[in-house]
């Protein structure tokens, strides 16, 4: 008998409207209330299904039962059928794709459909006697008492609960009753073991992407207390994740002393958005390192603090002084060769009749001499402008800089007999702070690509306008255009884009752009570029206005 100890052999209820007003809770159903209460704590969703069915089963005399899930809920069950068999069988695991067909025959078909669709629990005391009741051909069931119950949130049923006795009338509604707040208490412990599932997945997804990070990652809270740190950072410092966990900034810039910065930085007012980065050498380890400093916080508690990632660039420091010294070389080693090669060419031309076919040879020599040091100035000063400080940064207005490119590019344009267009907005001659030599030099090797692309009496026209916070420049040329493939390399220093006909390429170092794209950068702006082969291109840049 179950615990509720009511009769079971009143007549038969075939609903359950106002069952939880039939009767005052016993003790026992007192006792199973709490004892169901207590798995709200369960967080292994399958243990806390498998508890309910078998605690429900035994304290109703069910002599069979079964937890249906939902299958077309969006979870991630395990299994979508459990069933329970009183005596030597107790829970029965059902395979997967055999317990979602079985579930959604019966959802549809069966009993558990009504229950469904109804959002609502039944009692049944006679299965004889209710059309409800459907009885599969493959069922062994005897079933003559059946008590029914949803597990269902605010938007949908996600599963049915279903106890089984071969006496008619063994159920009632009183049982009904109690069943029905077991199932809702059931309902949050299930939606709570979801929950902790999908924070345990996100959890374990967090800390598979911290361990893939090849930089060292510490999260510090507003106190300066560590909150979480990679496995990376743990090795860094000598130590463990675990052990992390309980120091803080000022613990952990005494094991390193560059972490002091992140010490220093502390000392500003919390503001979300900013950041910090420091390029640093470590003197104990004898390594160079990127610090990135930036702050977090939540909209949730208004929580907040810093985000340090530590990376280590000796290797790119190393390459950058060996690039250095490489420069250093070209700009004195081989400056004062070809200088040399130049000056005796010279001086061997005097001493050669004028129509001996030597010069010729010396004017070739002369012509490659002089491509090499354009080449070296370019590199140089590519260099000078991507390392530079921008120390000469001055108020100019930008139309000033491109008429000043304009005038100076005139004379190649009419030696084509180029038509020049200049469209430039009188907003654009406001002020703007940049370094003003960088701009303009900019600004006429985007004219001089246009010159070299477009052929002898095509057009180029010049834009220069302002959106919002931008300063917009654009040049817009009638020449072969560029093809699809090469459009992504064009920024690239030393590429030049074939001709369309041939592999030949225009006359250049393939600097010209690159010098271009280290400029505007330099400035916070960016480069940009459409072409179609045959139609022309439009090479544009924008900068920030402030």
């Amino acid at each position: 008998m179950p615990l509720t100890g009511t009769n079971h052999n009143r007549a038969r209820e075939k609903s359950m409207p106002g069952a939880s007003l039939l009767k005052k809770p016993t003790s026992e159903d007192l006792d199973l209330l709490s004892e169901i209460s207590q798995m709200l704590t369960l967080i292994d969703r399958e243990q806390l299904l498998e508890r309910v069915i078998e605690l429900t089963a035994k304290a109703f005399g069910a002599e069979r039962a079964s937890l249906m899930l939902n299958p077309d809920v969006p979870e991630d069950w395990e299994q979508a059928l459990i069933k329970y068999r009183r005596g030597d069988g107790g829970i029965e695991r059902v395979e997967q794709s055999q317990s979602v067909r079985f579930a959604r025959r019966v959802i549809r078909d069966g009993l558990a459909g009504w229950v469904v669709r109804e959002r609502a629990g039944v009692v049944i005391t006679d299965t004889r006697e209710d059309s409800r009741w459907v009885t599969f051909d493959d069922s062994t069931s005897s079933a003559r008492s059946v008590l029914c119950v949803p597990f269902q949130t605010a938007s949908a049923v996600i599963g049915v609960l279903t106890l089984l006795h071969s006496d008619p009338g063994h159920f009632d509604t009183s049982d009904l009753q109690t069943l029905t707040i077991i199932a809702n208490q059931t309902t949050v412990a299930l939606h709570n073991a979801t929950l902790f599932s999908r924070m345990r997945y996100k959890e374990r997804q967090l800390e598979a992407i911290l361990s893939a990070m090849p930089d060292s990652l510490i999260v510090l809270d507003q106190s300066g207390r560590v909150l979480r740190a990679n496995h990376i950072a743990a090795a860094w410092l000598d130590t463990t994740v675990e052990a992390l966990a309980e120091l803080s900034i000022d613990d952990l810039s005494r094991r390193e002393s560059l972490l002091e910065l992140v010490r220093d930085v502390r000392r500003n007012p919390l503001q979300a958005g900013q950041s910090w980065s420091f390029e640093t050498h470590s003197e104990n380890r004898g390594r160079d390192y990127l610090l990135n400093i930036s702050v977090w916080h939540s909209s949730v508690d208004g929580s907040g603090g810093y985000v340090v990632v530590i990376r280590d660039i000796t290797t790119l420091r190393d390459l950058n002084r060996f690039k250095d010294e490489m420069l250093h070389i070209a700009s004195h080693d081989l400056r004062s060769p070809l200088a040399l090669i130049t000056g005796y060419c010279s001086l061997i031309e005097f001493e050669i009749p004028e129509e001996s076919p030597v010069k010729e040879y010396l004017g070739a020599i002369e012509k490659a001499t002089h491509r090499m040091q354009g080449l070296l100035d370019d590199l140089l000063r590519v260099e000078k402008i991507r390392t530079s400080p921008m120390e000469m940064v001055e108020p100019v207005h930008f139309a000033d800089l491109v008429t000043s490119a304009l005038n100076q590019m005139r004379p190649q344009f009419d030696a084509r007999h180029q038509q020049i267009e200049a469209h430039v907005d009188v907003e654009s001659a406001l002020t703007i702070h940049v370094n003003s030599s960088m701009i303009r030099e900019a600004i006429e090797n985007y004219l001089e690509n246009a010159n070299k692309y477009t052929p002898d009496g095509g057009r180029i026209s010049v834009y220069s306008t302002v959106e919002g916070n931008r300063i917009n420049f654009v040049v817009e040329d009638s020449g072969i255009g560029i093809p699809p493939t090469a459009l992504p390399r064009v920024f690239e220093a030393f590429y030049r884009v074939p001709r369309p006909e041939s592999d030949e390429v225009v006359a250049g170092r393939g600097l010209g752009l690159h010098l271009v794209k280290a400029v505007i950068e330099r400035h916070k702006g960016e480069v940009w570029l459409e072409s179609e082969p045959g139609a022309g291109s439009r090479f544009g840049f924008w900068l920030p206005v402030n």
